[in-house]
């Protein structure tokens, strides 16, 4: 018997994408305040800061609940910072963007899955940027998180498929870990933190290994176009730490959405040059 499918309108799940993406901002301002400091993403409850007071859900409306309170808790009357609405906001039209560019039709259509995928890709930018860059870490939730929503996803129509996403998170996350500790023992310092090495994985669990690698490349080459004048131009030393994350997480949907066509050109220039591959 054919499963039974259901269409919507494509503004239907353009906004019901943009509604999950802002909820999901929601929980990325708990996590980027409280990862950082070692607390519980889970208890206490939403509350401010200050004086402590629980927040009741319909202050917690993402965007909306900010508005409402113009800014300031309702009882200590502390001013709530704008970074909250601002990242709601933005993962709300990264999830807009995950809709529009996979087009899903249907709840059941093979393209439901690829937005899934690319949502994720993009929505745990946001995380990714703020807290590697400013603390040098990348939270558990994002990069495990990545291994077990990519594995899952691979198990429905428009997913890779478990095998490939086994074979994605061991040759990635393998993959990137052995050269990071080689890399370690030549140059004497260390190298590739293990939070870049689970992000790999995840990507891997997402989108397979050849594309992951893309990834990896197209992250490296944005690394280095950004890092290198930067600190010459701020006279920083070279050795300093580099927060490699957001280059790889910026360079994730940019190789699931096009990574197909850039190795295909890529081969195929080398085929019209050398004449092999």
């Amino acid at each position: 018997m054919p499963a039974c499918t259901m269409d919507f309108p494509a503004i239907f799940l353009w906004i019901l994408f943009a509604v999950l993406g802002a909820c999901f901002g929601s929980f990325f301002n708990v996590l980027i305040y409280r990862m950082p400091r070692d607390m519980s993403l889970i208890k206490p409850g939403s509350h401010c800061p200050r004086c402590k007071h629980k927040i009741p859900l319909w202050q917690n409306i993402p965007v909306l609940g900010w508005l409402f309170l113009g800014g300031r808790c309702a009882n200590c009357k502390e001013t709530i910072s704008i970074r909250y609405p601002i990242v709601e906001f933005l993962a709300m039209l990264l999830g807009f963007a995950a809709a529009f560019l996979t087009e899903p039709k249907a709840f059941q259509d093979a393209n439901i899955i690829r937005c899934f995928c690319l949502f994720w890709l993009l929505v745990t930018l946001i995380p990714i940027f703020v807290i590697d860059f400013k603390h040098l870490l990348l939270p558990d939730t994002v990069t495990i998180g990545g291994i077990l929503v990519g594995f899952t996803l691979s198990f429905f129509e428009g997913g890779i498929g478990w095998l490939s996403s086994l074979i994605g998170i061991a040759a990635c996350g393998g993959g990137l870990f052995l050269f990071s500790v080689i890399s370690s023992k030549i140059l004497k310092k260390e190298g590739l933190g293990l939070g870049d090495v689970k992000l790999l994985a995840g990507f891997g669990a997402i989108m397979g290994a050849e594309l992951a690698f893309t990834a990896l490349i197209i992250g490296s080459m944005l690394a280095l176009a950004v890092v290198v004048p930067f600190r010459f131009l701020t006279k920083r030393n070279m050795a300093s730490p580099l927060p490699f994350g957001p280059f790889l997480g910026l360079a994730a949907p940019i190789s699931y959405l096009l990574g197909e066509t850039i190795i295909e050109t890529y081969t195929g220039a080398i085929h019209k040059v050398f004449g092999f591959i």
